[in-house]
């Protein structure tokens, strides 16, 4: 089977489950039939400081190794690209590299 992926290794995805969960996190494949990403997360509200921030989508998950997370694409709505300052705050949480214009807690 012949897949096509407007996505690039390590590219900053949001894919909207069946579940109504937007989830936030790097491609790593398409299978076809399923979608591999690396650290997984979702957009939540801090409830301190009333600011946007991510958490792991899945809480048992060890946030500190990059294996896949396999998705199957019959719980997928929607797959885009990720708004670039949601992006930037995304990739400075689960990597440490900061860039200039992120600004979302994480």
């Amino acid at each position: 089977m012949l897949v096509i992926s407007n996505f690039k290794k390590g590219d900053v995805m949001t894919i909207k489950c069946s579940t109504g969960e937007e989830v936030v996190a790097r491609f790593d494949s398409d299978t076809g039939s399923e979608l591999k990403v690396i650290k997984p997360t979702v957009l939540t509200i801090n409830p301190q400081d009333g600011k946007a921030m991510l958490i792991p989508w899945l809480m048992s998950i060890d946030t500190t190794n990059s294996d896949p997370v396999i998705i199957g694409k019959s719980q997928v709505v929607a797959i885009t690209r990720t708004q670039k300052q949601l992006a930037d705050g995304y990739m400075q949480s689960t990597t440490g590299i900061a860039s200039p214009s992120s600004s979302i807690l994480v």
